[in-house]
Formats: structure tokens, C-alpha cells, sequence
């Protein structure tokens, strides 16, 4: 029995609000869900897993049928899905009175439901969110019927405040699979019997790496099956880190240059989270405002600092504030002894103040 599994699509949701490309990010995250249901057809899976958060909040109508015409997409292929901590199911709204394509089942109930494959020997088991957070450990306690039938789980959890879950009992619950959703990045262990797909394209900038689904396989060879799980790659934007080790020489111009070729080489429509590391030039600092300007970058941080001689100061001012101030967070007088990154910048931000008020000369 071969299945697709996905989870955390989040239609609707907006990433990346007050940047150019905004707009395009809901955009990119339907195109996903569109290319998912290609992925369908190409592989031809004989079930779908849909382990919440289809929606990143309350569906509207118009929402449904337009997610549902994709589902009309692949009629042969039976959907099973559930709702998430996002997509909760409230009372008389949309989503609890939606009437789905007749190829989905909806396991929409608060308490545990199975809807049964008869001619995959399968039964899916699952119940939806119907508030925003469940703090009870619901799934790790469950057990699966040993009935010569594959038993899948579908479920949506994994912290404190969304069903907390014992990965480890997975393996012995009786389930032939555990599909889950909730963890956007992706997880899996055929071994241990479950799997997070990841979501499906990105929705916050933490994110980064490859986007998918899992595709899996389920043969008779014990009570539960033989399972293998393959995680499949789909086309997405993503968030990119780009570290960028600077010099002295290393000037806003030449930086720019530099994260130009980089965004370039990874893809321009991709989305970056620049790092800075390094010593610059003292006279310089970096124009975060402008070095955006060289591509789609999210998040700039500098860790740079200044290439002082720390020697060199501390003979030329061992005598005033400026060298009280080197040797306190230096008493051997070198700066690898400040490993504290936040304790490093301090040190480098107080001297550089300090030196930039001084009248008198000193050696750097």
C-alpha cells in the first residue's frame, strides 16, 4: 500500500509581512499545494495523508471549494485529513459544515475516529483540533488492533501545548504508521514507525532547507507491516543563510558584490537571512539598510568587529580609562579569552566609544 503524506500547508497565510515580496509568499505557498496534487497524479499513490493545518486559520467558503477543486483533481485517490492547531474546527462555522469531494474523508470529531480501506486492508485512524491548544498527552497511550489490517495514525503535535508526544512509543503502539504534522521541519524513521513531512513551502523565516512530503510503502511481513519512507523534495522558495566572513578589506561596496554572486549562485528568488562574521577596518561599518537593497534578505546581522591591536592600545594607554577598560574584560590582555559573543560585542562597542571621545594620541 503506497501512501503520500503531507501536513502544514497554512493556505491563507501571508509570510514575511511588510517586505516587497509579501504578496508573493501566499502565492508561492498555493503553488506548493497545486504542484503537491501533480506530485499525486505522477505518482499515483493509493491514499493521501493530510495530518492538519491545511489552513493557517479559519477557512472562509470561498477558501473550501477552492482547496476542495483540487481534491476533485485526483478522484480516483482516497484523502484522509484532519484539522490542526491553525485550522480548529469551530462550531456552525465553514469548515465544520464544508461537504468535501467524494474521494476526502474528514475526520473532523473531537474524540478518536477510523474510516476503513477495505481494498488496501487499511483503516486510518485521527481526531481534529477543535481548540487552539490540547496540553494532554492524547496519542501516546493509543494502540492499534491486531487484525491482519495496516493501521495508520493521523495526527497533529509535538510540543508543550499541542499534544506533547513520546516519539519512542510509536514503534510500539501497533500502528503501522504515525503520519504527523505540526513540526515544520522534516523527520522521519521508518524504524520508529512515524514521520513529520515538514511543511509543505515555508511560512516563517526559520524554515530553511528543503521542502516536501514523504512518500511511503506499506507490505505484509509482520502484524504492522514492512514500511519504508522516502522523503520527496518539491520546488519552493526557501529561506537561505548566508554567511560571509569579512575583512579590513571588506568595504560596503565589495560586500555588496559579495552577496549579489552568492544570491545569484542560490537562486534570486529565494529569501536570505544574512550573517556577518569577522574583523573589519575600525573606520568602517557596515550600511545594513543598503546591503539589503542587493537581493531578497529578510534578516542582517552584523557580528563583525573591529581589528584593533589590542597590544598595541593597551601599551599606549596603560596609563588612563581606555586601558582600565581593555584590561578589565581582558586581563591576559587577549581576546580569545572573550568566547561570550554577546560579552564580545560589549567589549567592542564600550572601546569604540571610548576611542572615538579620546583627544589624545595613540597607537593603533
Amino acid at each position: 500500500m503506497k501512501f503520500i503524506h503531507t501536513a502544514d500547508i497554512h493556505l491563507g497565510c501571508q509570510p514575511d509581512r511588510g517586505f516587497p515580496w509579501s504578496k508573493e509568499r501566499s502565492l508561492d505557498i498555493l503553488s506548493a499545494f497545486r504542484s503537491f496534487f501533480t506530485a499525486c497524479r505522477e505518482e499515483k499513490p493509493d491514499l493521501v495523508l493530510i495530518a492538519g493545518d491545511l489552513f493557517h486559520r479559519q477557512p472562509t467558503l470561498a477558501e473550501l471549494k477552492e482547496a476542495n477543486s483540487l481534491f476533485l483533481s485526483i478522484p480516483d485517490i482516497p484523502v484522509v485529513l484532519i484539522a490542526g492547531n491553525h485550522d480548529c474546527i469551530r462550531p456552525g462555522s465553514s469548515l465544520a459544515e464544508f461537504s468535501w469531494a467524494p474521494n476526502v474523508t474528514f475526520l473532523s470529531g473531537e474524540e478518536l475516529e477510523t474510516v476503513s480501506f477495505e481494498n488496501l486492508s487499511t483503516v486510518v485512524h485521527g481526531f481534529s483540533y477543535h481548540t487552539r491548544e490540547i496540553k494532554e498527552s492524547l496519542y501516546n497511550e493509543l494502540t492499534a488492533p491486531k487484525d491482519g489490517n495496516f493501521h495508520i495514525l493521523l495526527a497533529h503535535g509535538g510540543d508543550e501545548t499541542h499534544i506533547p508526544i513520546d516519539k519512542r512509543t510509536f514503534s510500539s503502539s501497533g500502528f503501522s504508521y504515525t503520519a504527523l504534522g505540526h513540526i515544520h521541519k522534516p523527520e522521519f524513521s521508518s524504524a520508529g514507525r512515524y514521520g513529520f513531512p515538514g511543511s509543505l513551502s515555508p511560512v516563517d523565516l526559520a524554515e530553511t532547507g528543503v521542502h516536501g512530503y514523504l512518500l511511503g510503502e506499506l507490505t505484509p511481513d509482520s502484524d504492522v507491516g514492512e514500511l519504508t519512507l522516502r522523503f520527496v523534495p518539491l520546488p519552493s522558495r526557501s529561506y537561505i543563510p548566508c554567511q560571509v566572513k569579512v575583512t579590513e578589506k571588506t568595504t560596503n561596496q565589495t560586500l555588496f558584490q559579495t552577496l549579489g554572486k552568492f544570491m545569484e549562485q542560490h537562486g534570486a528568488s529565494n529569501i536570505y537571512k544574512v550573517t556577518l562574521n569577522g574583523k573589519r577596518d575600525p573606520d568602517l561599518t557596515f550600511n545594513g539598510d543598503y546591503l539589503r537593497t542587493a537581493g531578497r534578505i529578510i534578516s542582517f546581522r552584523d557580528n563583525t568587529v573591529p581589528s584593533y591591536n589590542i597590544e598595541a592600545l593597551l601599551k599606549s594607554h596603560q596609563n588612563d580609562l581606555i586601558g582600565d577598560y581593555i584590561a578589565s574584560f581582558l586581563p591576559d590582555g587577549h581576546e580569545e579569552s572573550l568566547d561570550d559573543p554577546i560579552r564580545r560585542q560589549a567589549f567592542y562597542y564600550g572601546l569604540d566609544a571610548l576611542l572615538s571621545n579620546f583627544t589624545g594620541a595613540y597607537i593603533l
